[in-house]
């Protein structure tokens, strides 16, 4: 089952018990301007987490965060409301409708309910093909936490993530991507490089939301060796 047509103009996920807006561009040719499924099945496992476990709000609350290809922000949004103080990024073309996303469902005028638990916003651009783009404001790395949903489709994208995750963390960094297997070669390249580099643990789908998941969608919690 699939969650998002992709030809709505608005779509609506309740995570952690509060419905989200998003709006979004299915007209666009960019592929960040839609939720994609990856980004709903992370922001649920994160729901499924909050009470236990290294993803509890009581480990992840004043955490620094990063969402990378962050799209419509439904993970990095997800995750602000375990806790964690989260930037939200993405390339130019892709922030005005990340920054309608969040004022509409997580700024401090629209917070409601979650105004005491959330963690803070920041939406900034970065572009991995530009690696000064990773120092400049309000960038500041290194996080201790670096989320991406649906990030990795394209073989030469893979290289500049992996040059981008390795630039924003340090050893105590978790990074924690999701992914829908698309492309086998894609797939190879992204394990290449991240297991020369970090040690990667699979989240079973027995341990993800019993509704929302996938047997193609993939959760992998890394760490640099």
């Amino acid at each position: 089952e699939r969650w998002n047509t992709h030809q709505t103009t608005m779509v609506e996920q309740e995570v952690f018990g509060t419905v989200l807006r998003f709006v979004q561009d299915p007209s666009s040719e960019h592929l960040g301007t839609t939720v994609w499924d990856a980004s709903v099945v992370l922001a649920k496992w994160f729901e499924k987490n909050i009470r236990k476990g290294d993803f509890s709000r009581s480990k992840v609350r004043g955490k620094r965060a990063i969402e990378l290809g962050a799209g419509m922000g439904l993970a990095g949004m997800a995750f602000a409301m375990v806790g964690a103080d989260v930037v939200l990024t993405d390339t130019a073309d892709v922030l005005g409708l990340l920054r309608i996303n969040y004022e509409n469902n997580l700024s401090p005028a629209a917070h409601g309910t979650w105004a005491d638990s959330a963690g803070s916003l920041v939406v900034a651009e970065l572009d991995w093909t530009k690696p000064e783009q990773v120092h400049a404001p309000p960038l500041k790395p290194p996080y201790d936490f670096v989320l991406a949903a649906d990030c990795i489709y394209h073989e030469t994208l893979t290289d500049h993530f992996h040059r981008t995750v390795m630039d924003i963390t340090n050893d105590k960094s978790t990074v924690v991507v999701c992914n829908e297997l698309r492309s086998h070669s894609v797939q190879g390249r992204f394990m290449e490089l991240f297991r020369a580099t970090h040690t990667i643990k699979s989240v079973p789908h027995s341990k993800m939301d019993d509704t929302y998941q996938h047997p193609n969608i993939f959760i992998y919690i890394m760490k640099k060796k």
